[in-house]
């Protein structure tokens, strides 16, 4: 199954179909380096596990109201195991996006995902892809590559006596792709609908904003069989923006739930023939994220900004194994200066402590460090 990462920060646009502002003038560059790591106690099936990535973002505005937005990234995770290392590197899948401003409230978009990345993984590959999976340790990547997609998305807003109120709408379209260089196995994504009702609020000085997703998908199919039918999944989150001294300081929540999906598993007899399949339900998962981002005054013109969270998973199996849960504590911080007179870098820090339940329900320590550093420029 093909997992989105879930990415959650105090600076997310929590209310996104309320971001429909104008369309930034200039052109922007921004490349990076970020390195994510954990090491494990006994107990998971692996010692140790890391993400290195050089990402790269573009955004060119054509025109007033249109802007294009082009991403990618070179990446290599590894896992650790009984001193054995597996890895999985290579270039990530090219997302493109068109966005037309086609009222003040209004915006259009429609994206595309190009499969350029590392997607058919050999057995080695494939155990990378399964841990950097874990919604609770926040890898950016995973599989590297998903086949191709496309994405249409419309947002507006309103005001509505001293609320502002906004919706918005997505539609993706996946194509079939190989994930697997060792099986003949041709992978169909169930296409994803997705609806956003957001609300925001100035409180004097203060900014209140929250909203709701909803993401539903068609059945996954392997060879043209149907396979994997994913929970519906419905996302809350909110923020609250005040003033404190000469900084802004940000308390932001998110939770997220998925529902339990459905697995179409063969049935073999004991010579490896296929007789039949069974139907098995997946785990409910619930991910509740919570945490502040502040910005602390050094003087001279330098900020520091701290940024502390809280992540609390829960999987529900059937069964009732609660395998999989687990939370996770981070903090740290970044820096932002301007270097060579008009560049922006972003240093960043945090160090991640949690846990998590391996097979028999004991809980696991886990242990991790999060370096990134960000130039962004605009001409």
């Amino acid at each position: 199954m093909i997992r989105r990462a879930v990415r959650i920060g105090a600076a997310a646009a929590v209310v996104g179909a309320l971001s429909v502002s104008s369309l930034q003038a200039q052109a922007t560059v921004g490349i990076g380096f970020d390195y994510m790591g954990y090491s494990f106690d006994d107990g998971l099936g692996a010692d140790a596990a890391q993400l290195m990535m050089i990402p790269l973002a573009i955004r060119l505005p054509l025109g007033n109201t249109v802007a294009l937005d082009i991403y990618s990234a070179w990446a290599q995770g590894q896992v650790e195991r009984d001193n054995t290392k597996f890895t999985l590197q290579g270039v990530t899948d090219t997302r493109v996006k068109a966005s037309f401003q086609a009222t003040p409230w209004a915006l259009v978009s429609f994206g595309a995902s190009l499969p350029t990345g590392n997607g058919e993984h050999d057995g080695e590959e494939a155990i990378v892809a399964s841990v950097l999976s874990t919604d609770l340790f926040g890898f950016r990547e995973a599989t590297l590559g998903s086949g191709f997609a496309l994405t249409s998305s419309v947002a507006t807003a309103a005001r509505v006596g001293g609320w502002g109120v906004g919706v918005a709408g997505a539609y993706s379209v996946r194509d079939e792709f190989s994930p697997s260089s060792e099986l003949a196995l041709q992978y169909q994504p169930g296409n994803e609908t997705r609806v956003r009702v957001g609300l925001d609020r100035n409180i004097g000085t203060s900014t209140f904003t929250a909203g709701a997703t909803f993401r539903r998908y068609d059945t996954d199919q392997a060879n043209g069989q149907n396979l994997f039918q994913a929970g519906n999944r419905l996302r809350f989150d909110m923020t609250y923006a005040f003033r404190a001294g000469a900084g802004v300081w940000t308390l932001y929540a998110t939770d997220l739930i998925r529902d339990n999906g459905d697995l179409t598993l063969s049935i073999v007899n004991d010579v490896g023939a296929q007789v039949g399949d069974t139907l098995v339900r997946t785990a409910k998962q619930n991910l509740a994220v919570a945490g502040v981002v502040g910005t602390i005054g050094l003087g001279g013109g330098f900020v520091f900004r701290p940024h502390v969270d809280f992540k609390y998973q829960t999987r529900e199996e059937i069964g009732g194994s609660t395998e999989g849960s687990g939370w996770m504590v981070s903090a740290g911080g970044d820096f932002p200066i301007r270097v060579f007179g008009g560049y922006d870098f972003f240093p960043k820090a945090r160090f991640r402590y949690g846990a998590i339940e391996d097979p028999t329900g004991a809980s696991i320590n886990v242990v991790g460090a999060e370096f990134t550093g960000t130039i962004r420029w605009s001409f």
